[in-house]
């Protein structure tokens, strides 16, 4: 997959441009769009729950303080809900290459991971911008060190091979096992709602907090949290706990996808 992703490097980049001009494809305002869809969901969190619902966390300072929460939990999220969505139809999205025998199909992939990347850090960059702008105001505190923020682009990484391990798994099983597409929608659903974003994992009845702590979504939100709004240090068996969620989902999603990707041509 690397020698692949290195060998094709230019044609990968040609399917990350093709897929942002097909989204926009039409509209006047063209890429645009991916900024201010971002722009306008933290400006909804912000503006909803910090003056209209007036919403707070317990011991949080700031009438601004769940809207950080909410945008560090649902940002991340978002990239991982997109991608998980993106590379169950990845086959069917672009059947006519499958077929192809010398298409090198994992750089599918790749591209659908750096798309969506893309889109987490376009999100997290405006995200930032109003972190700061609430900073200068007094309305927040804000301690984000390099180093910090150095181990939360790493935290990212994992999550990327978490997402990619998933997404290569999905992507074949969806091919052999129709139900699998329609399935993943209901799953998201749940997985969002089973996930500390929305609320603080301290709510959470006693009786289901053991179930909560197998999410692996729980960590990775964890890490981005300590970083962007409780402005410290992660715990390291958080990102230990994220390193190997990544692993253990990369590694049997790399060997499903090896043993039945070379029959997917026939199935679609």
């Amino acid at each position: 997959m690397i020698r692949n992703t290195i060998k094709n490097w230019s044609l990968i980049r040609d399917f990350v441009y093709r897929d942002f001009k097909a989204r926009f494809a039409g509209s006047v305002l063209g890429i645009t769009w991916n900024i201010l869809n971002p722009l306008v969901m933290i400006l909804i969190y912000v503006v909803i729950f910090s003056q209209v619902m007036r919403a707070k966390l317990p011991g949080a300072a700031g009438g601004y303080g769940y809207s950080v929460y909410l945008c560090a939990g649902i940002i991340p999220w978002g990239m991982f809900n997109e991608l998980l969505v993106r590379y169950t139809n990845l086959f069917f999205e672009h059947s006519n290459l499958i077929k192809k025998v010398s298409f090198p199909r994992e750089i599918l992939h790749i591209s659908a991971l750096l798309t969506g990347t893309i889109n987490f850090l376009i999100s997290f960059t405006i995200f930032m911008i109003f972190l700061a702008i609430l900073f200068i105001l007094g309305k927040v505190e804000l301690e984000a060190s390099f180093r910090r923020m150095l181990l939360l682009f790493l935290v990212l990484g994992l999550q990327q091979v978490f997402c990619l391990g998933l997404g290569l798994a999905f992507s074949v099983l969806n091919v052999f096992f129709r139900d699998i597409g329609q399935l993943v929608g209901i799953v998201t659903q749940l997985w969002f709602w089973f996930t500390p974003i929305v609320y603080p994992f301290s709510v959470v009845p006693d009786v289901l907090k053991r179930f909560f702590l197998l999410n692996p979504l729980y960590y990775f939100v964890n890490v981005y949290r300590a970083i962007l709004y409780l402005n410290q240090w992660p715990r390291w068996s958080d990102i230990g706990i994220c390193a190997l969620f990544a692993l253990l989902t990369f590694i049997p999603g790399y060997l499903i996808y090896k043993r039945l990707s070379d029959e997917v041509p026939d199935e679609i």
